[in-house]
């Protein structure tokens, strides 16, 4: 499995006060990343970010990781790959700060070979960088001052330089009139289907908030953690749970008390029968959406979102 590794923290030199809640065609820049790779088909996203946005990545079911706003990018590249090692097989790291590639050169870079493939557009190196997993740790070893790419440099791993059309792999998000194009043609402006499917009996108590919590639940065998990893608060983390097993009528998560690591929180059989079955459905349902939306809607050429 690909992840995608988003840096929303620390300083990067041309960026160093880019605000990621700032507005980037009509959504916030970290919005518009996170959008651009899930809709790519990347499961796995995490956020390395300040405090100060944690609330907002909370609601995108994606992984928060705290990072440092006053250390260098690397520094807080490593506190991302060091989490996702050993949980994927390649990670596509970025800044937040550049935003508007395409869906279509994250899929392509998805698909490509090499230690590590960059996007260059018009010859010139952008953004996203994928690294495959077995050359975290030569990144993670690397003291340096040269940033991501010396370290890249340092380790000799040979680079290939995919050349794309898409110049959003170059675009820095201050030059606000010279990206005005580049958003009117993005990925994000082609009309889709946008579904989200809850299971409910009295009251809708699993959907994809719930789902990403048992699934962090589970990895890391601490309803504590996967709190903390999606923003949001340990007492909301139990309401969620709570409100799961009195309507779905089962215990979905087990404390196991005691040993040298302390209290784990265990997914019960019931619990993990529900997530199966939970993606299995929505793979299925969004693939019949998806026919149906081509039939009312095409699939031809982009069709612009227009205000109404």
């Amino acid at each position: 499995m690909i992840a995608a590794l988003i840096i929303s923290a620390g300083r990067t030199g041309r960026m160093d006060n880019f605000q990621p809640l700032a507005e980037v065609g009509t959504i916030s820049a970290i919005q518009r990343v996170v959008m651009v790779f899930q809709l790519a088909g990347v499961k796995r996203i995490v956020v390395v970010c300040s405090n100060d946005i944690s609330r907002f990545v909370a609601h995108m079911n994606v992984v928060y990781l705290s990072g440092n706003e006053d250390a260098q990018m690397l520094d807080n590249v490593k506190i991302g790959l060091d989490y996702l090692s050993n949980k994927c097989t390649a990670a596509m790291i970025t800044h937040v700060g550049v935003p508007l590639f395409s869906v279509e050169t994250v899929q392509t870079l998805m698909s490509a070979q090499g230690t590590v493939c960059i996007p260059s557009h018009s010859g010139k190196a952008g953004h996203p960088m994928l690294l495959r997993s077995e050359h975290f740790r030569t990144v993670l070893s690397y003291d340096g001052d040269g940033g991501l790419a010396g370290a890249v440099k340092a380790s000799g791993l040979q680079c290939n330089y995919i050349e794309v059309v898409d110049e959003g792999v170059l675009a820095n998000v201050r030059n606000t009139q010279a990206n005005e194009q580049l958003i009117s043609g993005h990925s994000l402006m082609e009309l889709r289907h946008d579904i989200k499917i809850r299971i409910a009996r009295e009251k809708p108590f699993y959907g994809p908030g719930s789902h990403h919590l048992l699934q962090l639940t589970s990895e890391t065998s601490s309803l504590r953690e996967a709190c903390r990893n999606m923003g949001i608060s340990y007492s909301k983390g139990r309401k969620i749970i709570a409100l799961m097993e009195q309507q779905f009528g089962e215990r979905v998560i087990e404390s196991k008390q005691g040993g040298k690591a302390g209290g784990r929180s265990v997914v019960t059989e019931k619990g993990l029968e529900l997530m199966r079955n939970y993606a299995e459905f929505c793979s299925e349902a969004n693939h019949k959406v998806g026919e149906l939306f081509v039939k009312y809607f095409g699939d031809g050429d982009k069709r612009k979102s227009t205000n109404m």
